[in-house]
């Protein structure tokens, strides 16, 4: 008689495919989610027996299914600052949408605040105003750092109704995802967050 142990469960979730792994009637998207030190060690262990299995990683590198672990450290080095900003301002947009659902919030996120919409009163709109001029200083000093788009003119500017309007070379945009240029998105992406751990 075989006493076999379920040690997890690997889901994928619908719409996009990702694998989850259940352990415990918990379920995990990261390894990072994990707080026991065992746990945590039970899923690297057997994570790396599944690797061994397959025939070891080159393998399922050959068979396309893996990153080669040169090209995940170089990686890993110059997308994590696009990442940590692309996280940011994904994490900004689902916040905009709950809030939209939800109904409003005593502390919306920094995009929210910074999207259209009437100001209150005149001390309202100076307030936006320094918030917006604020974003703006940090993208001008980002910008004029980056030779390719140092020459360019992009300004962060309060409209008349108190909210945000994004000038790039005189085209106006709302948002930053708006823009068809990924750098220059990216860029403001940067200046938000920077200004928002200010």
């Amino acid at each position: 008689m075989q006493n076999e142990i379920e040690i997890m469960r690997v889901l994928r979730v619908p719409p996009m495919g990702k694998l989850v792994i259940s352990f415990n009637n918990q379920r995990y998207a990261s390894i990072d989610e994990i707080s026991e030190a065992n746990v945590r060690q039970l899923f690297k262990t057997a994570i790396g027996e599944l690797i061994t299995f397959a025939g070891g990683y080159q393998k399922l590198v050959d068979a396309g299914v893996a990153p080669p672990v040169a090209a995940l450290q170089a990686a890993s080095a110059a997308a994590g600052e696009v990442d940590e900003a692309e996280a940011f301002v994904n994490k900004l947009e689902r916040e905009k949408e709950e809030l939209k659902s939800a109904g409003p919030k005593p502390s919306p996120s920094l995009l929210t605040n910074l999207r259209r919409r009437p100001a209150t009163n005149e001390a309202s709109a100076n307030k936006m105003l320094s918030l917006v001029e604020q974003v703006d200083a940090i993208l001008q000093r980002h910008l004029l750092a980056d030779p390719e788009l140092a020459e360019r003119k992009i300004h962060l500017v309060q409209d008349a109704n108190g909210g945000l309007i994004i000038d790039v070379d005189g085209k106006r945009y709302e948002r930053p995802r708006d823009i068809e240029n990924p750098q220059i998105q990216m860029m403001i992406k940067r200046a938000l967050k920077e200004w928002e751990t200010t």
